[in-house]
């Protein structure tokens, strides 16, 4: 099995105060209430893609943020919303056994007003900012909320630090970033499925697109192909579903259904040999496809190697998951855990159950899997 994250501690990050996570396994299905740290879970997992650049934690503190793209929230502010707000020293604290690595990450510092000269600013900003800018304080230094500290990592034997100073106008371009990861992941929001470039990792492997291709005719069995054809006006890529009785039809004119499955396939083939965290699962699926879709999922991250964290708030969401390893019929193997996670004030606790034990109590007993 690819087991790559074993154990998982965090100290401080976010609403989530001195939680620990045992027995990680292949497949691990994230479960709680609403607001009780199921995808701050997987964003401080992806602290650990790579400890060593800065530039991780930028974009990591803009995946909530839908308006991004746009401008939206500023990037200091999304990453001051990384630490927690219990008023004690800004600490982002974690610690993990990876590929038989202990791993630590520490990130503190503190929140002071500074001063940036005229040419300093000028390199962070675009010419439309510099003209209110300049409009508003005039040629002479502006003042501006930053944070000053330090990252410090240990990634087994080999420990390093870098200093960390992000102000209001920071952004992440222009930023050095380093391409070897420590750890290779793939993050799929809610709506990832509607943002484009789908599948294009699965077109390149002819066995695998035919299993998609299986699955996606849950949908509407007249599904022949998937296709990439290049736009004639401006010779961009265009993902297209060739069909049976309307031909090549745009992926744009489907359902978000065919669109989240193929996004969670395409990011598995992404992931091959790595990890793949998948928010909120069941979001644009109907709950009629659920042991259908699942079970392709566990086979797919077994094929390729993928250790998989996948968060729902879905009570059937998980049925179908254990309903996919079919207990009731095999004892060998136990590729799914349920960790459920419970939020107090000042800690989060986690409860791990074996697939196997899960599925027996919600058959025979009417468990209840979320806290």
């Amino acid at each position: 099995m690819a087991i790559y994250i074993s154990n998982f501690s965090v100290d401080h990050f976010r609403g989530i105060h001195d939680l620990s996570i045992d027995n990680i396994n292949h497949i691990n299905i994230i479960a709680g209430d609403n607001n009780c740290g199921k995808t701050s879970i997987l964003e401080a997992i992806l602290l650990l893609r790579n400890p060593a650049d800065i530039t991780n934690v930028l974009r990591i503190a803009r995946l909530r943020d839908a308006s991004a793209s746009l401008g939206g929230v500023s990037i200091y502010e999304n990453f001051i919303n990384l630490f927690p707000k219990d008023g004690n020293k800004a600490t982002i604290s974690l610690r993990s056994l990876c590929r038989d690595d202990d791993v630590r990450y520490l990130l503190t510092g503190e929140q002071k007003k500074i001063m940036l000269e005229p040419e300093d600013l000028s390199k962070k900003i675009s010419f439309s900012q510099r003209r209110r800018i300049m409009q508003e304080y005039g040629s002479g230094p502006v003042e501006t909320d930053a944070f000053v500290g330090e990252a410090q990592y240990e990634l087994g034997v080999l420990k390093g630090h870098i200093k960390v100073d992000i102000n209001a106008y920071t952004s992440v371009s222009g930023k050095e970033i380093i391409k070897e990861n420590y750890l290779d992941m793939i993050y799929l929001s809610p709506f990832n499925h509607v943002q484009g470039n789908v599948f294009g990792r699965i077109i390149r492997n002819d066995s695998y697109k035919d299993i998609c291709l299986h699955i996606l005719r849950l949908f509407d069995p007249d599904i022949v192909d998937l296709l990439i054809l290049r736009n004639e006006d401006n010779n961009r890529p265009v993902e297209y579903v060739k069909h049976k009785t309307f031909g090549n039809m745009p992926l744009s004119t489907y359902g978000d259904g065919i669109k989240k499955v193929l996004s969670i396939a395409n990011g598995i083939a992404q992931a091959s040999g790595g990890i793949l965290m998948i928010d909120e699962v069941e979001t644009a699926i109907h709950s009629k496809y659920y042991n259908d879709i699942f079970r392709f999922i566990i086979k797919a991250c077994l094929q390729f190697n993928v250790q998989a964290f996948i968060t729902t708030h879905s009570l059937e969401a998980i049925d179908g998951f254990l309903e996919a390893q079919d207990y009731s019929h095999q004892s060998d193997y136990d590729n799914i855990s349920v960790i459920t996670l419970k939020k107090e004030l000042k800690k989060t606790y986690s409860r791990v159950l074996p697939g196997r034990k899960a599925y027996a109590n919600r058959e025979h007993f009417g468990f209840e899997v979320r806290l």
